[in-house]
Formats: structure tokens, C-alpha cells, sequence
């Protein structure tokens, strides 16, 4: 899995909120056109017009219930979304502590095998002197 850059995850907040502002203003200038007519509808009082009228007052009614409802659901999940984000992120920020002292311990360990071969390697030269001395 790939993880986004923060620029790529910003740019496509920015663009998601773009879209977001637009339809909201094409529904907000939708709402003005139907209360306009729900108003005029007002005034004619026949009964199907104001059976028509009840109607989709409950149906805006219904809407809007189930949107509030949608849109809690929506915060909750980027809530978890961004609680998970922490957590992998500390995750990953381990890992790269554990790798790096992996790292540490791998370099220590080659130091020391080259320590252990010089002191092998002098131990047995001081051997040669002494049996080539004596």
C-alpha cells in the first residue's frame, strides 16, 4: 500500500471541498427557487396543490433527517480514519527506530569481527616471533 504524500492528500482535500462548495451553492439556489414557488403555491389554495405541498414538506423533511444522519456517519468514520492514521504512523515511525538500531547493531558487530580477527591475527605473529626467537 502507498502511502499518499502530504501534498497529493492536500490537493485532493482542496479539490473535494472545491466540489463541495459548488453543490452546495447549486442547492442552496435550488432551495430559494422551490421556496419561491412553494410561497406562490401558498396562495392558490386548491387541495392538490396543498396535499402536494404537505408532501414535500415531509419528503425535505425526511431528506434532511437522513443527511444529518449520513453526515454523522461521515464524521465518525473520518474520526477513525484519522485515529488509525495515528496509530500507523507511529507504527511506521517504530519500525524505523527498530531498523535503524538494527542497522547500529550490525555495524557494531562488523567492528568487532574485524577487532577479534586483528587480535587473532597479532596473537599468532607474537606465537611466530617467540617459536622463530627461541
Amino acid at each position: 500500500m502507498k502511502l499518499l504524500e502530504r501534498k497529493d492528500a492536500q490537493i485532493g482535500i482542496k479539490k473535494s471541498n472545491e466540489e463541495l462548495l459548488g453543490s452546495n451553492i447549486r442547492l442552496r439556489e435550488m432551495e430559494k427557487q422551490v421556496i419561491k414557488r412553494l410561497n406562490e403555491a401558498r396562495l392558490n389554495y386548491d387541495p392538490e396543490k396543498v396535499k402536494a405541498l404537505k408532501d414535500f414538506e415531509q419528503f425535505v423533511a425526511d431528506l434532511n433527517g437522513k443527511k444529518s444522519k449520513l453526515l454523522q456517519e461521515l464524521t465518525a468514520y473520518n474520526k477513525l480514519i484519522e485515529e488509525r492514521k495515528e496509530i500507523y504512523y507511529g507504527l511506521v515511525e517504530r519500525q524505523d527506530e527498530v531498523e535503524e538500531k538494527l542497522y547500529q547493531v550490525k555495524e557494531a558487530n562488523k567492528k568487532l569481527d574485524l577487532r577479534e580477527a586483528f587480535v587473532v591475527d597479532l596473537e599468532r605473529r607474537i606465537r611466530e616471533k617467540q617459536l622463530s626467537g627461541n
